[in-house]
């Protein structure tokens, strides 16, 4: 199949998945405009990057099309309404929003000890070019091989993002205590930042702006452009501090601009060149586990099992440039040795991230809390598969989530009383 091809037919089908859904965030119709506009930027770019294979279109194409297709039948499927928001009494609503008031002061006072924890993990791995790096590589390999336990600052990064998204939450459903909301949310980002992870950061937004969409049943158009300037800026400050794609912080602006765009759009779409140059020279001996967060959480607890690096070597996507990134088609290219695993395993994940989807407009506490990063999981299928790599923190999500809104005894699982703090009217249904 040619890219050209391929672009018209996923024009279209993105187009029927949008009618179909009546959302952008529709799964299929989110992922068929996202792989639409990505090989169009490819061929637009013309010899930039090497030209893919036409296999490798149908392999893409193909997998867009059963993600598409499992997305179709989990409209189908009976939902879920257990543990609907609709059901969480005034006083639970009340014990909650006293938390988030209390939670950026909570926050800012934990600072020094997270800070003291960077310090302990950054002397854990050799030496690297700036502070920055240091602390991010020193995290990836602590993530990877258990840490040597579990450390109470790094595992309360995953609360911390649930209090940020609580906070967005209870803001969009009352209008109230923005301030805090506001404060919690951004204090969040910081941690996250200092942590040297852009993805989480972005993670995090996704998963606020998808909280709000969905909950409003408009797309928030302030916000969403307030979430783009505030991630491009902590991507290209990023970039440029780690010297990544050549950029450098002692260059002027004007030098470092071709190397920042060059850099985004090699994220953008090195994956699937690097997915190219695999499938005609398969050289890769390992590659992203799909159980790789059951055996991290078992190293994380005292095991020694062996964990795969999810960023494999290096390979040229350009003249002048390398990733280690391969999108979501080579992990399971790997992992099942064919196109028909890959075809197998994107109609699973588009089935799943449907039926979460429905769920969540449904008003499920626990899908309202983890659609967030299927969303990003969506987004990011260019770069990388993050639909199994987020398993464990949509988990906590999930547990969390539902912990706070229904576990007794302040409140009751049978209750059913509808909470006059919350909006009225019918959920969006896609």
């Amino acid at each position: 199949m040619s890219l050209t091809t391929a672009i018209l037919l996923l024009s279209a089908w993105g187009f029927l998945m949008y009618r179909r859904g009546r959302s952008i965030l529709f799964p299929p119709a989110l992922l068929t405009l996202v792989w639409a506009a990505t090989l169009l930027v490819l061929l637009l770019c013309g010899d930039m990057y090497y030209p893919i294979t036409h296999t490798t279109v149908f392999i893409a194409f193909a997998g867009i099309v059963a993600f598409s297709i499992g997305g179709v039948i989990a409209i189908r499927l009976p939902r879920n309404r257990a543990f609907n928001l609709e059901k969480v009494s005034r006083m639970r609503i009340t014990s909650i929003r006293r938390l988030l008031r209390w939670t950026p002061l909570i926050l800012v006072l934990n600072f020094p000890f997270f800070l003291a924890y960077l310090g302990q993990l950054s002397a854990t791995i050799a030496p690297r070019e700036g502070i920055w790096r240091q602390i991010r590589m020193a995290s990836i390999h602590a993530n990877a091989t258990g840490g040597g336990g579990v450390h109470i600052e790094s595992s309360i990064l995953p609360l911390i993002s649930f209090m940020a998204l609580l906070a967005v939450f209870e803001w969009t459903e009352t209008k109230q205590d923005g301030k805090h909301a506001l404060a919690t949310f951004v204090l969040a980002a910081l941690y996250h930042l200092l942590n040297g992870s852009r993805s989480d950061i972005l993670l995090l937004l996704v998963s606020a702006v998808t909280i709000y969409w969905v909950r409003s049943g408009t797309p928030p158009k302030k916000v969403l452009l307030t979430a783009v300037l505030g991630f491009g800026t902590v991507f290209i400050v990023n970039q440029v501090a780690m010297g990544k794609f050549g950029a450098d912080s002692n260059a002027s602006i004007g030098e470092n601009v071709p190397k920042v765009v060059e850099g985004v759009t090699t994220y953008w779409l090195g994956g699937i060149v690097a997915f190219d140059q695999f499938c005609q020279n398969p050289k890769l001996k390992y590659g992203w586990d799909l159980n790789a967060f059951a055996i991290r959480i078992a190293n994380k607890l005292g095991a020694d099992f062996l964990q795969h690096n999810r960023d494999l070597e290096y390979t040229k996507v350009s003249p002048t440039q390398v990733t280690n990134v391969y999108s979501i088609f080579l992990p399971y290219y790997m992992q099942t040795d064919s196109m028909a695993g890959v075809v197998y395993l994107m109609f699973a994940v588009g089935l799943l991230s449907t039926y979460v989807y429905r769920c969540a407009i449904g008003g499920s506490c626990w899908a309202v809390f983890i659609l967030g990063a299927l969303i990003f999981s969506t987004l990011m299928t260019f770069f990388s598969d993050e639909f199994f790599a987020q398993i464990t923190f949509m988990l906590k999500m999930a547990l969390f989530s539902t912990s706070i809104y229904f576990l007794p005894p302040l409140k009751s699982l049978h209750m059913r009383t509808k909470d006059p703090l919350r909006a009225s009217g019918d959920p969006v249904c896609g």
